[in-house]
């Protein structure tokens, strides 16, 4: 059973509102991906200006406590204080001079909020928060014994909570030391300096952006070279193994590139940053649903203005398919009640159109029904002609001169016992009666006429011996042209007929080309030419035949020139190419061809050319060409 088509109303409203559906959702899908490019571009730039805020924060803070402890390390005003043996089992009054000194060496600004120097007796003189000397714990003994052996590279700790520089110890609070070894006047290492300062003013900047942004913070991970979380310092030990797993994808990460959570599993943006100072790895990080959040809120708006949107383009629609098919529908009753009889007597022009286009499509039925009647007589006519002209083609093509002229001259070659040539000659003969008499096609190829003309060539060759001549050029491409059956021929013989009226030797020349627009096939003589009256002779013919319905009657030996003209002009219709007239050299010549790919030729399409032209010398590359000079 076939499916009910739908109608044309129903068709257009639904082609109105898919076009304006597209229209809305390609402007969303483009919304939505320029923004989110743009907001992403924005925030991961952002998140590259606060790593490299943090860092110049931390980097400072860590090189004041570098500072302290290279003043410490190189001055020699507490080498004097102490005595060479090092020992800081010292009295108080020492221990005031060595106070005093770190508090200078410190500054107005407490660089460091404790300064600790360690001997290898294990002896701690502290100075800052606490100020004693005690002996030192096994914690501090192994980050001494490391400060020494990089002698005077510093050693920066990782956070540690502690509460042995509070006054009570009802809390604790979070440090970061810095250690160095310590070295005598004679630069040996006899024991090492501390530094230490609060986390909480280390990362001051880091904690003061969490604290002012809240939710809307990106989180912000400081790792050191071996990836160890310093910040966040805060955290149970599982949730700061977790963070490390962000440490690798610091130096992989592509900027800008989306990644998996190893937290959540969701897709985040990252922005990394390290200190060659400190061999601190700052990264930012922010989930991709907090970035792009300013788009959700923007597409929900959106989705509210499409769909007004598409209720309003719905309506407009439904109007416009509406103004569109009642006037159609109204040409089509018009059209179901046309009959031959009652063309041109209904005016579908009386009827109200809204559209200019439905108005045009009015006036042009209009003047085709006006004009139908015209135009079938006219075919039939066309159909007619074409009828005639090719029977009137077929039986007067070969002027029976040719059998009677070509048995002669097999007769001599018999006598003369030239048996190969008058074998070719009646193969040749015979092969133009069957090409001639074969009523079962009217439409060949090129390459099948020329053969056919090569044939035809060759019997006048054997009949005018060294006095004629010939050549075909066609280019191999051109030969698959379809072209009416003895199109060529007769120009041919025209050629030979009218080009032989000067002294020997004669030529005849088969020439074709191709350009982007048209191809033609030239038939080039060596005789005198075209003189004025032939041409206007001709060109008078043509042109009563033009005026003149039906074809003309014209004698077995009369058609020559005519008859090709209007055999073609029947079979290219309007794209054809028909030319007759003399060469630069006063030669006759008669060209055929049409124009390609529906060309109009600007002029006229009846226009026939007869005045002196330039007739093409050169062949193609690529061409079927047979020469009987050669």
């Amino acid at each position: 059973m076939k499916l009910k088509q739908k109608k044309l109303q129903t068709k257009l409203f639904l082609a109105y509102i898919t076009v304006a559906c597209l229209v809305l959702f390609s402007f969303a899908v483009f919304f939505y991906v320029f923004v989110s490019r743009q907001l992403t571009d924005s925030k991961i730039q952002a998140m590259n200006t606060l790593n490299s805020s943090f860092l110049t924060q931390v980097d400072s803070e860590i090189e004041a406590l570098d500072n302290v402890s290279v003043n410490i390390n190189y001055t020699n005003i507490s080498k004097s204080i102490l005595d060479q043996s090092f020992d800081l089992n010292i009295s108080m009054d020492m221990l005031e001079e060595m106070t005093d000194l770190f508090i200078a060496l410190s500054g107005t600004e407490w660089k460091a909020d404790q300064m600790n120097l360690y001997d290898t007796s294990g002896h701690v003189l502290q100075a800052g928060l606490t100020t004693m000397v005690k002996s030192a714990g096994t914690d501090e003994i192994e980050w001494i014994e490391q400060a020494r052996a990089l002698h005077g590279v510093k050693i920066i700790s990782h956070p540690y909570e502690t509460d042995r520089y509070s006054k009570s110890n009802k809390y604790k609070q979070w440090f970061l030391s810095l250690y160095r070894s310590f070295n005598n006047q004679y630069g040996r290492s006899v024991g090492a300096i501390e530094t230490v300062k609060q986390c909480k003013s280390i990362f001051k900047s880091v904690i003061s952006y969490e604290k002012k942004n809240k939710k809307d913070a990106a989180s912000i991970y400081i790792f050191d070279k071996e990836g160890f979380l310093i910040y966040p310092y805060e955290i149970d030990q599982e949730t700061a193994s977790l963070i490390e797993n962000y440490y690798p994808l610091a130096n992989t990460l592509e900027t800008g590139a989306p990644f998996s959570s190893p937290l959540t599993g969701k897709k985040e943006y990252a922005a990394s940053d390290f200190s060659s100072y400190t061999g601190f790895t700052y990264m930012t990080v922010m989930p991709e649903s907090m970035i792009l959040s300013p788009v959700y809120h923007l597409l929900e708006i959106l989705l509210g203005v499409v769909a007004l949107l598409l209720m309003i383009s719905a309506f407009i629609s439904y109007r416009l398919s509406r103004s569109i098919v009642r006037p159609i529908k109204h040409l089509k009753h018009i059209i179901q009640r046309l009959e031959l009889d009652t063309l041109g007597k209904e005016k579908a022009t009386s009827y109200p159109v809204s559209v200019n286009e439905l108005e045009e499509l009015y006036q042009a039925f209009q003047i085709m029904s006006d004009s139908m009647k015209d135009s079938m007589n006219q075919l039939m006519e066309a159909k007619e002609q074409e009828i005639k002209s090719r029977s009137l083609a077929l039986q007067s093509q070969i002027n029976p001169h040719f059998y009677y002229n070509t048995l002669s001259s097999i007769i001599v070659l018999a006598e003369n016992g030239d048996t190969d040539v008058v074998v070719k000659m009646c193969r040749n003969l015979s092969n133009i009666m069957r090409y001639i008499t074969n009523t079962g096609t009217t439409i060949v190829t090129l390459r099948e006429e020329l053969d056919y003309v090569q044939k035809y060539l060759y019997c006048m060759k054997v009949r005018y011996q060294t006095s004629l001549n010939y050549s075909i050029e066609v280019p191999e491409e051109l030969q698959q042209e379809k072209v009416p059956k003895l199109i060529i021929q007769p120009i041919v013989e025209n050629a030979i007929k009218y080009g032989t009226d000067c002294q020997p030797p004669w030529k005849i020349t088969v020439r074709g080309y191709q350009t982007e627009d048209y191809w033609v096939i030239e038939v080039e003589d060596s005789g005198t030419g075209f003189t004025p009256e032939a041409i206007q002779k001709i060109s008078g013919n043509i042109e009563k035949a033009i005026q003149t319905p039906g074809l003309p009657d014209l004698k077995i030996n009369g058609l020559g020139t005519l008859n090709v003209y209007l055999r073609w002009r029947l079979f290219c219709g309007e794209h054809f190419i028909f030319n007759y007239g003399n060469t630069e050299k006063g030669h006759g010549i008669v060209s055929i061809g049409r124009y390609l790919n529906n060309t109009r030729r600007e002029s006229n399409a009846n226009e026939i050319h007869s005045s002196s032209c330039g007739g093409r010398g050169t062949s193609a590359e690529q061409s079927c060409s047979e020469n009987s000079e050669s």
